[in-house]
């Protein structure tokens, strides 16, 4: 694939200049050429040795720069340079156009899968919730883990600021507690009490659990004569810094409401450890990293952030609210930080209609409103804007589309979402019960007890909308593993998301199976259980290969293809195929009954294991 360039350079500029094609020809050619390149693979989907569950980009390296980022520049950069360079491209052309004329989808896939279709451990993401189910309290804990200290900082000394917040929209201070530890603090518009917090403490829980590197981000109280203005501590004031002063400090706490103790209300985001580099881009590589090895925008798991972003209406997830963190084992740690405009929150203010609804300039709906000479009314024109509730904000589930969602600013990866990417955010999406957001939610300390609970409510809900949309559109099938019935004999099971988080997809359900062996169909049917077995009529799998004088290890894989189908009433639904692939080798001991492919720490050769899947 690298040489790919070098074609496009060399050969298409010939066949240019050779003048032997019309226009037509030579455009149909480039689709044809551009849609097989991208989608041309030679490696194979399984493997029979250790499944690659550790990204090896932790890596120690040398300390690299520092970047400081225009955040001005970067929204331009994404909503206007950005654009204009996609058309340019070949490949991204030649995808759409072929999608257009039903030649490929358009989609390219991501790079840091393995053969399960999964991102492997990373200095990016963790596999926790959907993989490792985590208790209430452990949510509810989130990041806030070290062991070290008590979650938030120590309300019982003083708080001495050392710096005057001034990047971003919500007001605040930089402070050490009594104990030496360095927060950001962050307060609630007055008008608005509880609202951002609260939708930062919640959405830092919710990413947390879903794998990402975040903060930790607490509710905490003080009382404003326990916060001091340290020696040397500076404001920004206008282009320049200048000491603060006690009216500084003084303008960000009136207003703030007190409790009966005379305490205000603070979110509290602890510093992370290591030396800050700045922020990480959602494309590209970074060029003193050794161990980036694979374009952000090709990523799974900065691809499936967006149907995560989507459920939480996370609108400002860009590079602004990144970090990029150099840490004492000497390799970058990437966070995902600043979740104060998620749910109903647009930072210190409640949401408006648009956000979620389009980019602050689209290019995909500006025609239509020109073309229209203004009769074009969009949708977000005539919903309510009212918040619900001052500490919710504008949160609402009815008007949410989970594949029309996208941020107030574009995004790469964001973008580049295929449906094998939202199939793997939807799990984790999903993998949250009501139970375990109900958990979280109440971490948010939200005084009004019918806010809290519309809060939880719409959350929920978007949940579950997410789930039904992607679960239809990619078949909601997972864990695979092999396993053993009374009898001894060998069975496929699985998992379906969409039955067991009862997205209410259907009122009865069935698996369509094929068994195949290097093209030759060994056997096939539908079962309504979610395991099928591994036989060749009256034989096992085992015994035919036995018989067939198969003894090569890459000749004992077959592959079953499996496609659920959700019937209601007259109406089927058949989402997808998944094709799996299972090992069976020629002395089996015990199945590798497994269903996460992060257990698999030692591996027995012999065992009879799904080795690879494959999406469709």
């Amino acid at each position: 694939m690298g040489l790919l360039p070098v074609f496009y350079r060399s050969h298409i500029a010939f066949i240019c200049r050779m003048k032997l094609l019309s226009r037509a020809k030579l455009a149909f050619l480039l689709i044809a050429f551009a849609v097989f390149a991208s989608g041309c693979s030679s490696s194979r989907p399984y493997t029979l040795g250790a499944l690659k569950t550790e990204d090896p980009d932790r890596e120690p390296i040398p300390e690299p720069r520092e970047i400081e980022q225009n955040f001005y520049w970067d929204r331009v950069d994404l909503t206007v340079f950005h654009q204009l360079k996609k058309p340019l491209n070949l490949a991204w052309t030649g995808r759409k156009a072929g999608a257009l004329v039903g030649i490929g989808d358009g989609e390219t896939q991501a790079d840091n899968v393995n053969a399960f279709d999964e991102p492997p451990r990373s200095s990016w993401w963790t596999p926790r919730h959907y993989y490792r189910p985590m208790t209430a309290e452990e949510l509810a804990i989130g990041p806030n883990t070290d062991g070290r200290t008590e979650a938030g900082p120590d309300t019982s000394g003083t708080w001495t600021i050392w710096r005057g917040k001034s990047v971003g929209a919500a007001s605040g201070f930089f402070i050490q507690d009594a104990r030496g530890v360095r927060y950001l603090l962050k307060f609630d518009k007055p008008s608005y009490p509880e609202l951002a917090s609260s939708a930062e403490v919640i959405s830092t829980k919710i990413l947390h659990a879903a794998g990402y590197h975040v903060p930790e981000n607490t509710i905490a109280h003080v009382h404003p004569e326990q916060i001091e203005i340290g020696e040397g501590a500076t404001v920004q004031d206008g282009n320049d810094r200048r000491p603060m002063r006690p009216d500084d400090v003084t303008s960000v706490l009136e207003g703030q409401p007190r409790r009966d103790d005379g305490k205000v209300r603070v979110m509290a985001s602890r510093f992370v450890d290591g030396h800050v580099l700045g922020p990480w881009n959602f494309r590209g590589r970074r060029d003193d990293d050794p161990n980036d090895r694979v374009r952000h925008q090709d990523r799974r798991e900065l691809r499936g952030l967006r149907v995560i972003s989507a459920w939480l209406n996370d609108t400002d997830r860009r590079a602004a609210n990144t970090l990029a963190v150099y840490t004492d084992e000497r390799y970058i740690k990437h966070y995902v930080q600043d979740m104060s405009s998620t749910l109903g929150a647009n930072t210190g203010s409640p949401h408006r209609p648009i956000h979620g609804q389009a980019y602050m300039i689209d290019h995909r709906l500006i025609p239509q409103a020109l073309v229209s000479f203004g009769l074009f009314r969009f949708p977000w024109w005539e919903y309510d804007p009212s918040a619900a509730f001052p500490s919710v904000g504008y949160w609402r589930s009815d008007v949410f589309r989970p594949d029309e969602w996208v941020p107030t600013y574009p995004n790469p990866a964001f973008e580049k979402l295929t449906r094998r990417d939202a199939f793997w955010g939807s799990k984790i999406v999903t993998a949250f019960s009501d139970d375990d957001l109900a958990a979280i939610v109440q971490t948010a300390e939200m005084s009004n007890p019918e806010a809290e609970a519309y809060l939880l409510r719409v959350l929920q809900e978007r949940r579950d909308k997410t789930g039904r949309y992607w679960f239809r559109r990619i078949a909601p099938l997972d864990r695979f593993r092999v396993s053993q019935d009374s009898g001894s004999a060998l069975r496929l099971a699985f998992d379906d998301l969409a039955v067991e988080r009862g997205m209410e997809m259907a009122d009865a359900v069935a698996y369509r199976y094929t068994i195949r062996h290097d093209g030759t169909k060994l056997d096939h049917g539908m079962v309504s259980e979610r395991s099928v077995g591994l036989r060749v009529g009256e034989k096992t799998i085992n015994e035919w290969l036995d018989e067939q004088n198969l003894t090569n290890p890459d000749h004992r894989v077959v592959r079953v293809d499996l496609a659920p189908e959700y019937r209601s009433g007259d109406d089927v639904l058949r989402p997808s195929e998944v094709q799996v692939f299972v090992y069976l080798p020629a002395t089996p001991t015990r199945p590798l009954d497994v269903a996460s492919v992060f257990s698999r720490d030692d591996i027995d050769p012999h065992a009879p294991r799904v080795v690879g899947l494959r999406r469709k």
